[in-house]
């Protein structure tokens, strides 16, 4: 039984880092230059993917410098001054313990983007970047 959880972890893993994979090379640095400028930024400089997301430092559209984030697998431009969200703390602790995540740390709303710690199904400890609208997880990596 060890050895057939052991394998099935492998799996995951290698599933988990497939999918970061798969997702950066299904756009590239051209193509979400291309959509940040279409979403109205200009100056879109320094585009690195980092944790699952696209990063990139930009001028909005009031001429001010801010950095994005964007998920590859939505298109979702995440500006990092975005206001408020519908979504509290405790919409977004649900949401993980729902989604098998467990001690849930350092929840909060920051450049954009809901952001926790918590240990996933295998005990890895994980940071996340929740989407601050519905509470999705749009990317996580080992902490």
């Amino acid at each position: 039984m060890n050895q057939t959880l052991t394998v099935r972890a492998l799996v995951l893993a290698v599933s988990l880092a497939a999918g970061a994979a798969l997702a950066q090379d299904a756009m590239t640095s051209a193509q979400v230059r291309s959509a940040l400028t279409d979403g109205g930024y200009t100056e879109v400089r320094d585009i690195e993917f980092k944790d699952g997301l696209w990063k990139a430092d930009v001028k909005d559209a009031t001429g001010n410098k801010i950095d994005v984030r964007f998920d590859p697998a939505t298109g979702r431009i995440y500006p990092e001054n975005a206001g408020a969200t519908s979504l509290g703390e405790a919409d977004i602790r649900a949401r993980l313990t729902a989604e098998g995540f467990t001690r849930i740390d350092d929840v909060k709303f920051d450049d954009g983007l809901w952001e926790a710690e918590a240990d996933d199904a295998q005990g890895q400890r994980m940071d996340l970047k929740l989407d601050p609208q519905d509470g999705r997880i749009i990317s996580q990596s080992r902490d």
